[in-house]
């Protein structure tokens, strides 16, 4: 049978191309794509990352069929009650929008997390980041994170934004506004958010230096994470 494979970031830069098709007995996984792939390609190592079938979380035993689409993450970027979307658009103009949407008078609470890039990281110089996504599937993750949190906590209106493409020092990366009748509630809720976005949300930052550039290793969910 043959699958589409999509790769992401380092991924991608270490096979040369993003989309490529693989042939598999029937019955394959995705962990022996995984190993046909790293066979195929032995400047390329998928431990570590995440995998998704048809823009859905896959586990390394989840079984493959004739013409499903399969990425392979790197480690890690709604209904009217929610904003969750990505942007290539400078991030700043949407703060006072979006706070204010958030802000009503049943909701005593509304946290703002602005994240923007450092500059100078670990002792160099940052000239700028570079933000790659999975889009579709990074819609999909972002409208998980909103109902985890919803499920956990009370909550008024949830924002998550996330930048695209160059963003330079001072720049903002990512929004995230929620609001809820309570404090303690709204701030738990955004750092889960920043937290989630972190682990599982298929965006990739690369960190473009004076005198070169790398992909920012981040984390995977443990329960999906590729061995």
């Amino acid at each position: 049978m043959k699958i589409r494979v999509r790769l992401f970031a380092a991924y991608r830069e270490a096979v040369g191309q993003g989309a490529l098709e693989l042939e598999l007995p029937e019955g394959a996984r995705v962990e022996d794509a995984k190993k046909a792939l790293e066979a195929r390609y032995p400047g390329l190592s998928l431990a570590g990352g995440m995998a998704a079938v048809n823009q859905d979380f896959a586990r390394p035993d989840t079984a493959l069929k004739e013409g499903d689409e399969l990425a392979f993450l790197p480690p890690v970027s709604g209904g009217e009650a929610e904003r969750l979307f990505l942007t290539e658009a400078p991030i700043e103009p949407l703060i006072p929008e979006l706070t204010g949407w958030a802000t009503e008078p049943a909701f005593g609470a509304v946290v703002t997390f602005l994240g923007t890039t450092r500059s100078p990281n670990k002792g160099k110089v940052v000239d700028h980041l570079v933000y790659e996504a999975y889009p579709g599937m990074a819609e999909k993750v972002l409208a998980q994170i909103a109902a985890e949190m919803r499920a956990r906590w009370p909550l008024g209106r949830v924002a998550i934004v996330h930048r695209l493409g160059r963003v330079d020092p001072g720049e903002a990366s990512i929004l995230i506004v929620v609001s809820s009748p309570h404090r303690p509630e709204a701030f738990e809720a955004a750092r889960y958010a920043i937290d989630r976005v972190k682990l599982i949300l298929p965006v990739w930052k690369k960190e473009v230096l004076e005198d070169g550039s790398y992909w920012v290793e981040g984390g995977a969910d443990p329960a999906l994470r590729l061995d």
